[in-house]
């Protein structure tokens, strides 16, 4: 295990990547053991943090990562993303209700009092720029997106895969808490299709 710490916007005490990474492994150490590590996540982490510092004009406070972290019944709205080419996996954008509309709100300039077709589409697009700006930051992959889907619910149930693990950092703002799941592995892909995926990926 390496010593890293996933970053922090702004600097905090640092994360126990230790800990973090043993339960991990133990949870399934031939799938996810040697994946779910900071370096992986790191540019999840710091694509939230310029999203919002950029596009939103927010700073962000960023919490120590959980693993499966338990929101049964959270009524969250949920922007989700998958990953596919040389990495796998799927980022999850988890919004409490009050939050997406404060955050969608200044997106475009408006105030809202209800979930409307504005917010799910907002909550949508956000999630999409910040797996596209992560995307960016992983060197060595080609990995492409797939279209954004917003659920409402619990991360619990978005699938039933058993052996999913999902590593959730919470961050805080004045637009409200919020949080973000990922589930990331690299796959295994002859380089012909690498350099394929690479030329196609969006």
């Amino acid at each position: 295990m390496g010593s890293t710490q996933y970053r922090n916007h702004p600097p905090q005490a640092g994360f126990d990547l230790q800990q973090i990474e043993n339960k991990v492994f133990s949870t399934n150490p031939k799938k996810w053991g040697n994946y779910m590590k900071a370096e992986n996540i790191n540019p999840f982490i710091e694509s939230v943090a310029e999203t919002f510092e950029n596009m939103l004009e927010t700073t962000i406070e960023t919490g120590a990562p959980v693993l499966n972290d338990d929101t049964k019944g959270t009524p969250d709205i949920i922007g989700v993303i998958g990953l596919s080419g040389t990495a796998q996996g799927i980022v999850a954008l988890k919004l409490p209700v009050k939050t997406a509309l404060n955050v969608v709100g200044k997106m475009v300039g408006m105030e809202f009092r209800g979930v409307d077709s504005s917010i799910i589409d907002g909550v949508g697009e956000l999630v999409n720029i910040i797996a596209g700006n992560a995307k960016a930051k992983f060197e060595g992959h080609a990995i492409s997106l797939s279209l954004p889907t917003v659920v409402r619910g619990s991360i619990y149930r978005l699938n039933n895969l058993g052996d999913t693990v999902w590593l959730t950092i919470p961050f805080k703002s004045e637009l409200g808490e919020f949080a973000l799941s990922v589930s990331f592995r690299p796959a295994v892909v002859p380089e012909k299709e690498v350099a394929h995926a690479g030329a196609h990926s969006r």
